[in-house]
């Protein structure tokens, strides 16, 4: 028998969700998760995470914005 929790929860999933650090922080400012094909080329604000759907390794999937520029965070890779 499945626990009560797991019965009643709700799957969460968004595109550009923003992660808000506090109620006055300006939307230009708040990091977003983004996905799509290709490398990032957004100017999306420091912080941001981009997930790549046609990635083909643990290294080319996943990019984070940092200092202005797009780094693909390195991953597992077999």
């Amino acid at each position: 028998m499945a626990s009560f929790a797991y019965r009643y929860r709700k799957a969460i999933a968004a595109v550009g969700l923003g992660v808000r650090p506090a109620a006055t922080t300006a939307d230009a400012s708040v990091p977003l998760v983004t996905s799509g094909a290709g490398a990032p080329t957004a100017t999306d604000p420091n912080g941001s995470i981009y997930l790549r759907t046609d990635g083909t390794t643990g290294d080319d999937s996943l990019y984070m914005r940092i200092a202005g520029a797009w780094v693909a965070i390195q991953g597992q890779t077999a």
